[in-house]
């Protein structure tokens, strides 16, 4: 276990990603968005599925799964997974996943039709994502190697990016008042992989949507007005091993997009923007022997948030980090309820050297919280319900201490 620690951590290093990216979530990420939230770290962090239901997510072939709650007083996060299968024949099956996010980091739905073939070696796989934009419906080929309950599974990801835009006789000739044909192609290739042992697991992923340029042409000219470039990169990896009855681990995440309108015609502005958002976090987690089925979790988190827009001579930069420390306490009350207690510091820097007057941030602050959380097993449905406890001073009125809720439920089919 020991040789395999620095493999794992240098697989960290790497800023891996899940294979549900696209255009669309790189189009809509956002640095900017998150300053509207002051407590944008903290609330993310709470959506997060309890550690207990890993497992049981981890090894069904069908489930749901949804986190929801208050970032702002007009804003609802979610975050929805919804896998059904059936079978094809005797190995074959089919699968629809449905993928909801809307947050203040970025916005997508997808609904991925699936089909998957056991070869002698692996699987091979084919997705279809509709979309009622005809241009921008994805189309993808893989391959897996392992299972849920082997020790090693690998996932090979080829997407085609907006297969219908301008592919052979499918060519996508108008989206909305523009055409927009590539000349320069996105695909995204894609890596996941898992490994698990009783002392031990991994989980690392990696996409790349490739650099990709559009033809922007007004259909009532004719006229080639603008180009308009994109590439994306979104990792995440996480290392855990067990010491005696302490667990140790950690976890990264790295997500960046570049956009660039760059016009032909001079009374159109010209556009460089860059979003990148990165975080590292280490824990430590152990039983106590107060109380059957309690254990205690303390954690540090450091995310580093940056974005710049604008003219490539006249940049607005905005840049901030996140320092967070959580202690978490878990007692099990009975076979199908556990309770769950806990504090957040989060000490926020916002370097506003460069930033938009467009562009609202809270700037350099302190928040802290305190939350009390039950979660409770109703046959195959866990449901999970998260109060805030304000702690700190706010510059709007909080009723009654009360700081933002949240709910979770999971099942499996």
């Amino acid at each position: 276990m020991l040789r395999a620690l620095p493999i794992a951590l240098a697989l960290l290093a790497l800023g891996a990603m899940h294979a549900r990216a696209s255009v669309e979530e790189f189009s809509t990420f956002s640095v900017v968005n998150q300053e509207l939230d002051d407590e944008s770290l903290l609330d993310h962090y709470l959506t997060r599925p309890p550690l207990m239901w890993r497992d049981e997510w981890e090894h069904s072939a069908s489930g749901l799964y949804t986190s929801q709650g208050c970032l702002t007083s007009g804003h609802w996060f979610i975050d929805t997974d919804l896998l059904v299968r059936a079978p094809m024949g005797k190995k074959a099956w089919f699968g629809a996943n449905l993928l909801q996010s809307q947050s203040d980091i970025s916005s997508y739905q997808y609904l991925d039709l699936l089909f998957r073939f056991p070869m002698p070696v692996g699987t091979f796989g084919a997705m279809f994502r509709p979309m009622a934009d005809k241009s921008a419906q994805d189309f993808s080929l893989s391959w897996q190697f392992g299972s849920d309950t082997s020790a090693y599974q690998l996932e090979a990801i080829f997407t085609f990016e907006d297969i219908f835009n301008n592919f052979w006789a499918f060519r996508q000739t108008q989206v909305g008042e523009l055409s927009e044909p590539y000349l320069q192609r996105p695909y995204e290739p894609a890596l996941h992989f898992t490994t698990r042992h009783d002392h031990w697991r991994a989980d690392v992923a990696g996409k790349w949507l490739t650099p990709s340029r559009k033809s922007i042409v007004h259909m009532n000219t004719g006229i080639n007005d603008e180009y308009h470039d994109i590439w994306g990169v979104l990792g995440t990896g996480e290392f855990e091993f067990d010491v005696g009855r302490t667990t140790f681990g950690a976890r990264g995440s790295n997500m960046q997009a570049r956009e660039h309108d760059n016009p032909l015609i001079l009374a159109l502005p010209e556009n460089l923007s860059y979003r990148r958002q990165w975080l590292a976090e280490g824990f430590v987690r152990r039983p106590l022997p107060v109380w059957k089925g309690m254990m205690v979790q303390a954690r540090y988190v450091y995310e580093g948030r940056i974005e710049f827009g604008g003219p490539p001579d006249q940049q607005a930069i905005l840049r901030c980090d996140d320092r967070m420390m959580n202690l978490d306490v878990t007692a099990t009350l009975s076979r199908t309820l556990t309770a769950r207690v806990g504090g957040l510091f989060d000490r926020i820097g916002v370097d506003q050297s460069h930033k938009s007057p467009l562009w609202f941030t809270w700037g350099t602050r302190n928040e802290s919280r305190a939350y009390l959380s039950l979660i409770a097993r109703f046959g195959r449905v866990s449901v999970t319900g998260i109060e805030g406890i304000e702690l700190d001073p706010e510059p709007y009125p909080v009723t009654f201490h009360h700081d933002k809720g949240f709910l979770q439920l999971q099942t499996t089919f």
